[in-house]
C-alpha cells in the first residue's frame, strides 16, 4: 500500500486486525501497529466491502467475512430503527390529523354504563361549585320539553337548573343537561329554549361531550377509562366544562340533528335561530364579551342562515308548547335569589 507521501509500505496480513467502526457501526476497519503507532484503513462503501472479502488472502478471509457480516447486521438494525421511528412519526401524525375521528371512535366504544358513571362523577364535581336543582317549575318545564325531544332515547335524561347568571347550557355524558338561570331569562319563549335543549341533547346522543372530554383528558385518561377508572377523565375536565369546544363539524351535526328532533317532536323550528340571532345582537352590543354560551357555540350569521334554510326543508306538524313562560322564568329567578 502507499503512504500519503507516496512511499510503498508492506504490511504482513498477520499484523492486520479486522474490526467494525463508525457511528452506525457500518464501516469495516483494518488496523495494525507500526513504529509505536496504530494505523488503520476504513472502508465504508458496501461494494468495496464485498470486493475486499472476495479478494482477501486466506488468512484474512474469515475475519473479513465476519466483519462484513457484522457491518450488514448493524446496517439492517439501524434501518429497522429508522423505519420504526418513521412509522411512529407517521402514526402520531395520522392520529393528530385525524384526532377527532380517533376520539370519536374511542367514545363510541365506551360502554353505556361507563358513560353514565362519567356523567355522574362530572355532575358531582360540578355541583361542588354551582348550585343545582331538579325541583320547581323551571326544571319541570325543561323535563317537559326534553321528554318530547328524547322519546325513544337509550338515555334516562335528567334536567337541572344552575344558579349561574351566565347565559349557558351544558350537556354531560350519560343524559345530563344543565341550563343556567341566565339562559332561561334570555329565552323569550319556551320554543327558544327548546332549540337550545334540542342542540344539547344531540351532544349527548352523539357523544360529542364524551368525545371532547376524552380529547382534553389525554391518552392516559383514555387507558384509565378502558380499565374502568372514570375519575381520570372527570377530574381533568370538570373545572373546564364551560371551556370545552366542539369543532364546527360537531356543532353543525348537533344543529342539524337538533332541528330534526324538534320537527319530530312537533315543536316550532324557528326557536333555535331566533335565540342565536338575539344573542348575536346582544353580544355585538356588548363588544363581543359577556355571553358565555357564544364562546362554545358561535352564533355566526352563516350558522343562523343555515338553521333557517334547514327549517324550510323539514316537515313539521308544529304547535306552540303552551307553557306559561313568564311563570317559569319567575320560578327560576326566585330559586336563584334564595341561594
Amino acid at each position: 500500500m502507499l503512504r500519503d507521501d507516496g512511499v510503498a509500505v508492506e504490511i504482513p496480513t498477520s499484523a492486520l486486525a479486522v474490526g467494525v467502526t463508525g457511528f452506525n457501526e457500518d464501516t469495516l476497519q483494518l488496523s495494525w501497529e507500526q513504529d509505536g503507532h496504530t494505523h488503520a484503513i476504513t472502508v465504508t462503501d458496501p461494494a468495496a466491502h464485498r470486493a475486499l472479502v472476495k479478494q482477501a488472502p486466506a488468512s484474512l478471509a474469515k475475519p473479513l467475512a465476519g466483519g462484513h457480516s457484522a457491518v450488514n447486521y448493524h446496517r439492517r438494525k439501524w434501518n429497522v430503527f429508522v423505519g420504526i421511528l418513521v412509522s411512529v412519526a407517521l402514526i402520531v401524525g395520522l392520529v393528530w390529523w385525524q384526532s377527532e375521528a380517533v376520539t370519536q371512535w374511542i367514545a363510541n366504544r365506551v360502554p353505556l354504563e361507563t358513560e353514565v358513571r362519567i356523567g355522574d362523577r362530572a355532575l358531582a364535581q360540578f355541583e361542588q361549585e354551582h348550585a343545582l336543582t331538579l325541583e320547581g317549575d323551571a326544571p319541570k318545564a325543561l323535563a317537559s320539553i326534553g321528554a318530547k325531544l328524547t322519546a325513544g332515547s337509550r338515555y334516562q335524561y335528567r334536567w337541572y337548573v344552575s344558579a349561574e347568571r351566565e347565559v349557558n347550557a351544558y350537556a354531560l355524558p350519560g343524559g345530563i343537561v344543565v341550563v343556567t338561570v341566565g339562559m332561561i331569562e334570555a329565552a323569550d319563549t319556551p320554543e327558544e329554549l327548546a332549540g337550545v335543549l334540542a342542540h344539547e341533547v344531540q351532544h349527548v346522543e352523539q357523544r360529542h361531550t364524551l368525545q371532547q372530554m376524552i380529547h382534553t383528558a389525554g391518552w392516559a385518561a383514555v387507558l384509565a377509562v378502558v380499565l374502568g377508572d372514570v375519575s381520570a377523565v372527570t377530574a381533568v375536565v370538570v373545572h373546564q366544562l364551560g371551556d370545552l369546544r366542539n369543532s364546527r363539524k360537531l356543532e353543525n351535526e348537533a344543529d342539524v340533528a337538533g332541528m330534526k328532533a324538534l320537527a319530530r317532536a312537533g315543536i316550532p323550528l324557528r326557536g333555535m335561530a331566533d335565540l342565536f340571532r338575539k344573542l348575536k345582537a346582544e353580544n355585538e352590543r356588548r363588544g363581543g364579551e359577556g355571553i358565555e354560551l357564544l364562546s362554545s357555540h358561535p352564533a355566526t350569521a352563516e350558522r343562523i342562515a343555515d338553521l333557517e334554510k334547514l327549517a324550510k326543508t323539514l316537515t313539521c306538524d308544529c304547535e306552540p308548547l303552551g307553557l306559561d313562560w313568564k311563570a317559569v322564568q319567575s320560578s327560576a329567578q326566585e330559586w336563584k335569589a334564595a341561594q
